[in-house]
């Protein structure tokens, strides 16, 4: 994880649309991806030191494995009167770039017919074709059909990704029994022997919903998973806290003042220095999308009080109050 920091990382996931209000009367907000480049740290440089462009999807577990979405594609090659793609110009900043791949039961992550061929043919054809940092796994599963197959498509992307990032979305895929990462890469594949642990740069967790308390416990639980008397789990400093901007009372997003303290624990001296939070996603953090009720005029998109989930958690890194909405 070259030029990142070991704590206080940022990072965040892009969606092309914000859809906002009610079923029925909804309004969209196209979000630029260079926006992330307009909010910066005191020193100048961004606060965003992960984007994740989500999301591409698998469309067959064999040959052409993956369908980018046309609003990704934009992001990711020139358009007219550009010298450099969108995603070159938040790398040219030292924002790294990475490309989610989701994926569930039955097609993608967990059942990849040839694992060292589908590592090459990603290497090659989104990773090295684009220009991106790496790719995020965000396999949607909790509990594989197959987890010998997907710790040995883990360990030959890693092999065909010497130089990239891996990074994954954690959900549930520590119960029962932490199977991801307890299984290793199988004889005849790229780092075979290779826990999960061992093979990730970055796991964010999901657990969006919970209080301060329950996310902190969830996040450890990803430390401590033994093999014999081998601890196979995570480092503390490969680990962030996953967080979700959203409406007052929607009990799926994290409240902002839940925000605050997992960002003061996560650099906090007497706590694990963890890698940082996670935001899902940096195109809900908007006021208009946040704010009740939504689609107030004086709130639409862009406005100078936006960005309130990143405010804070950049607040609690540094140690200043929590900002006011």
């Amino acid at each position: 994880m070259s030029n990142l920091p070991n704590q206080g990382v940022l990072a965040s996931y892009w969606i092309p649309q914000v859809g906002i209000g009610p079923s029925g009367q909804m309004d969209y907000v196209d979000v630029p991806l260079t926006d992330v480049l307009n909010y910066t740290l005191p020193n100048g440089q961004p606060q965003t030191n992960i984007v994740y462009l989500f999301c591409a999807s698998f469309t067959s577990t064999t040959a052409l494995y993956v369908t980018i979405p046309d609003a990704i594609m934009q992001q990711m090659t020139l358009q007219p009167g550009q010298s450099q793609t969108n995603v070159q110009q938040l790398q040219a900043a030292g924002i790294k770039v990475l490309l989610s791949l989701i994926g569930s039961n039955g097609i993608g992550w967990d059942a990849i017919s040839d694992p060292t061929d589908f590592a090459q043919w990603v290497s090659t054809n989104i990773v090295d074709q684009y220009g991106l940092d790496g790719i995020d796994i965000d396999n949607e599963n909790g509990g594989a059909t197959d987890t010998q197959n997907f710790v040995n498509t883990i360990g030959a992307l890693r092999g065909a990704l010497s130089g990239g990032l891996i990074t994954k979305a954690l959900w549930n895929d520590n119960q029962p029994g932490a199977e991801y990462f307890t299984v290793p890469v199988a004889a005849g594949f790229p780092n075979a022997g290779a826990y999960l642990g061992q093979l990730l740069d970055v796991g964010s967790t999901m657990y969006y919903g919970y209080d301060y308390g329950t996310q902190i416990a969830y996040i450890q639980s990803y430390q401590n998973i033994m093999v014999g008397s081998t601890n196979v789990g995570m480092n503390w400093n490969q680990l962030s806290i996953g967080v979700q901007a959203g409406p007052v009372g929607g009990g799926w997003m994290t409240g902002i003042d839940e925000v605050y303290r997992l960002a003061q624990w996560s650099v906090a001296q007497d706590s694990p220095p963890i890698l940082g939070i996670m935001l899902f996603t940096f195109s809900q953090d908007i006021q208009q999308f946040t704010f009740s009720p939504q689609n107030s005029p004086s709130k639409m998109f862009p406005n100078a009080d936006d960005h309130e989930w990143q405010r804070t958690i950049i607040a609690g890194f540094l140690g200043e109050p929590q900002p006011s909405d």
